[in-house]
C-alpha cells in the first residue's frame, strides 16, 4: 500500500529529485577530481620538461663585454657552430662577471684601506685574467668578421675557410675558459660576483 496524504485521502507519490547521475556514495565525485589531478599534474610535469629540456634561449643580439656586431652573432649561430657561439656568450658571461667582482674589490678597498695589499693583489690577478681572456674573445671576434666578410662577398671560399677554421676557434674560446678555470671557480662561490 502507498501512504496516503491525510487532507485529501489521495496517494502520495515518493519524493526523489531528478539525478542523472545515481551518486549516492560520491563515487562519480571522487573519480572525477582524481580525474583533474591526473590531469594537472601531466599538464605540469610536460610543462616542467618543456621549460627545462625543450625551450631554448633567445639567441643574443650583442655581447656585453667587447663590441661585436649583432650580424655577426647570427651568423656564427646560424653558420658557422652552434659550439663556437655558446663558447663566446659563456666567455662573454665570464668577462661580465669579472667585471662585477673588480668592482666588488674596488669597494672592499675602499672599505678596509688598511687591507690595500690583499685586495690589490686580487685585483692584479683578476685584471690580468680578464685581459687575457678579452684579447682571445676579440681575435676570434676579428677572425669571425674576416670570415663573414669572405662569405657575403664569395660564399664558396667562406664556406671553406668556416669548415677550416671553426674548431680552431671553438677551442681557442674553450682553451681560455679552462686556462682560468680555477679564478672562475673562485668567482663562482662568491654569490654577490657570480650574480
Amino acid at each position: 500500500m502507498t501512504p496516503m496524504s491525510l487532507k485529501t485521502g489521495m496517494a502520495s507519490k515518493p519524493h526523489h529529485p531528478i539525478n542523472p547521475i545515481n551518486n549516492t556514495s560520491g563515487r562519480a565525485v571522487g573519480i572525477l577530481i582524481a580525474l583533474v589531478l591526473v590531469l594537472a599534474l601531466a599538464g605540469g610535469g610536460g610543462f616542467l620538461a618543456y621549460d627545462k629540456y625543450f625551450k631554448k634561449e633567445p639567441l643574443r643580439s650583442k655581447l656585453a663585454s667587447v663590441k661585436v656586431k649583432g650580424e655577426l652573432i647570427r651568423f656564427t649561430h646560424d653558420r658557422v657552430s652552434t659550439s663556437l657561439y655558446r663558447n663566446m656568450v659563456l666567455l662573454d658571461d665570464i668577462l661580465v662577471m669579472m667585471d662585477t667582482e673588480l668592482d666588488r674589490l674596488k669597494r672592499i678597498g675602499k672599505k678596509f684601506p688598511n687591507q690595500g695589499g690583499i685586495v690589490a693583489s686580487q685585483t692584479e690577478d683578476l685584471k690580468a685574467a680578464r685581459e687575457r681572456m678579452a684579447k682571445v674573445l676579440t681575435d676570434v671576434n676579428v677572425t669571425l668578421e674576416k670570415m663573414y666578410v669572405t662569405w657575403l662577398v664569395n660564399r664558396s671560399e667562406g664556406t671553406g675557410q668556416i669548415r677550416s677554421q671553426k674548431g680552431t676557434l671553438t677551442r681557442q674560446l674553450a682553451d681560455a675558459i679552462r686556462g682560468e678555470a680555477v679564478l672562475i671557480g673562485r668567482i663562482r662561490t662568491n654569490p654577490e660576483a657570480a650574480s
